[in-house]
């Protein structure tokens, strides 16, 4: 989420806010005795308990996404303890980890990673484009087994999952529609 977004965001619940509270507040007008000549032109009668639900509504929302960022972000990093300290392994390293040994199985033409901390380790989400004629299967056991074991050695960190995507074939064209000529 970029500054711009953040900033938006934040305008966005103060209005909510804002807006709210005026829904509310016109709600108690209209219940209050005779409510002045400029509210009968906006309400419509018996809608107050509308503008009081939609009022707290609002509010609730608003409030919600000015408190969204507040909470603690999930770290970017993995923590070992070490001899001497604390030991961060980014999440970048440890997709570039990924990435090395899955370019290194046969059949692979390209390949991405992503990692993200799953509930015994990390999880590793890999997307592939093969060489034509590989064992897709084969081929992507190769890549489970090669990214766990190389990132468990190198890095020192459980790996729980690799999760493998096959998503292309290299050298095939992408389908187009053709018309039928007779």
């Amino acid at each position: 989420m970029t500054v711009l977004d953040r900033l938006l965001l934040v305008l966005l619940a103060l209005a909510g806010v804002i807006a709210g509270v005026g829904a509310i507040l016109l709600g108690v007008a209209a219940t209050g005795g005779a409510p002045p000549a400029w509210l009968l032109s906006v309400l419509v009668p018996g809608t107050a308990v509308y503008w009081w639900i939609g009022g707290v509504i609002s509010v609730l929302l608003g409030l919600r996404f000015l408190a969204y960022r507040l909470r603690a972000a999930e770290p970017e990093h993995v923590s070992l303890s070490g001899e001497h300290g604390q030991i961060r392994i980014s999440y970048e390293t440890l997709r570039q980890l990924a990435v090395r040994a899955g370019r290194g199985i046969k059949g692979v033409h390209e390949f991405d990673a992503r990692v993200r901390m799953g509930q015994a380790g990390l999880v590793f989400y890999t997307r592939v484009r093969a060489h034509p004629d590989t064992d897709l299967a084969q081929m992507s056991r190769d890549v489970q087994t090669a990214v766990k074991q190389y990132v468990e050695r190198t890095a020192g960190v459980a790996v729980e999952r690799v999760i493998v995507q096959v998503a292309d074939i290299a050298g095939s064209a992408p389908r187009s529609a053709r018309a039928w000529v007779e």
